[in-house]
């Protein structure tokens, strides 16, 4: 098959998602679409996709809403996938790419090949008013009337956009591969709590940092943020480690080192990096948002506010053989749901049932 991936901003966790799904999939004829007007794309993306991939720049695609460059962006987008032949699959990521390209595949006459994952929806965002998140919810019922199926990250978030009375939504639920370290056994007192994200508004470290000073005076426990961002000087409690962007290897090590994996997100579609701490055997610790909340079985462990997060936690410090029993949870949930192998499987077999 050949398969055009059509994305905006090629970072992140969207980034990762789709060099996986490539490589795992990697028989396959691949064209990547991609927004060149990120500053956090790496450098060495076309080494991590197989050989067999091309890329197409975007020149004119970007985040924020801007009339006038967006209608550039679709006539770029239109123009490029014109001159692409024998398309069997067009797969659109996040909204921008959604929005766009579904209107550019009606107009081609290839909305029955169009798959669109929003990696959290963008009307799911607390960053921005509830005027203009009204106006994202507008947007993506608009581009629902131009076809396409939409494959939400998580069963949650394909709820949340079906709530706006938007249909033909299904879910196909994040994979990884696991990490290959494996966790440390903890024979101390001490207690490593660890998140890794950006630290921008979505990750929320105001709340992190107010969940640390309330373990300020227990010098046994602490708090480790892995990333970087905007909100950086958020983390000011002195029992927090902020470690900035790091290597791969380094980052690894943090985790396998760590004890509990608290994250506080206002919102998600479906985190990796929490995917990768229960890979390892992390218990979680996760905030009552959509994404997160596919990944707990026990909803005991899913916190609506501070005093809640708090209160599990210590319950952790004071049991620690639940410790070692919610270890071994996230490590059943993720092999049970959440490896690579079978999301690739599920995106291939919804590939094959669209391929004429």
């Amino acid at each position: 098959m050949k398969i055009v991936h059509v994305v905006e901003c090629f970072a992140g966790g969207v980034f990762s998602f789709l060099y996986n799904l490539a490589n795992e999939l990697d028989n396959e004829e691949y064209i990547v679409i991609y927004g060149t007007n990120r500053n956090n794309t790496p450098s060495s993306f076309r080494d991590k996709f197989p050989p067999n991939t091309k890329f197409i720049p975007w020149k004119n695609a970007g985040r924020s809403l801007n009339p006038l460059k967006d209608i550039k962006a679709l006539w770029e987008l239109y123009t490029i996938l014109r001159k692409i032949d024998n398309i069997d699959i067009i797969h659109l990521h996040s909204s921008k790419a959604g929005f766009l390209g579904r209107i550019v595949s009606f107009l081609l006459g290839k909305s029955k090949k169009t798959i669109y994952t929003p990696h959290a929806i963008s009307f799911l965002r607390l960053d921005v008013s509830s005027k203009k998140r009204k106006i994202f919810i507008w947007m993506e019922k608009f581009a629902s009337f131009f076809g396409g199926k939409i494959v939400a990250c998580s069963k949650s978030e394909k709820e949340a956009i079906e709530e706006q009375g938007i249909k033909n939504v299904t879910f196909i639920n994040n994979g990884i591969k696991p990490l290959e370290i494996e966790k440390k056994v903890n024979t101390s007192d001490k207690i490593i709590i660890i998140s890794v994200g950006r630290l921008s508004i979505q990750k929320n470290p105001k709340l992190f940092n107010d969940i640390a000073l309330e373990f300020i005076d227990n010098p046994n426990i602490q708090f480790i943020w892995c990333g970087d961002g905007e909100l950086k000087s958020e983390l000011i409690s002195p029992n927090i480690k902020c470690t900035g962007w790091i290597e791969r290897r380094t980052l690894e090590n943090y985790l396998a080192n760590a004890d509990i994996y608290l994250s506080t997100s206002l919102w998600e579609g479906l985190p990796l990096s929490v995917l990768e701490a229960m890979s390892i055997g992390l218990p979680v610790v996760l905030s009552d948002c959509v994404g997160n909340k596919d990944l707990i079985e026990n909803k005991d462990f899913l916190y609506q506010d501070k005093k809640n997060a708090v209160k599990i936690i210590n319950y952790y410090i004071k049991n620690k053989r639940l410790l070692a029993e919610q270890s071994l949870k996230s490590k059943e949930v993720f092999n049970k749901n959440f490896k690579l192998e079978n999301m690739a499987d599920l995106y291939y077999q919804l590939y094959r049932s669209l391929y004429v």
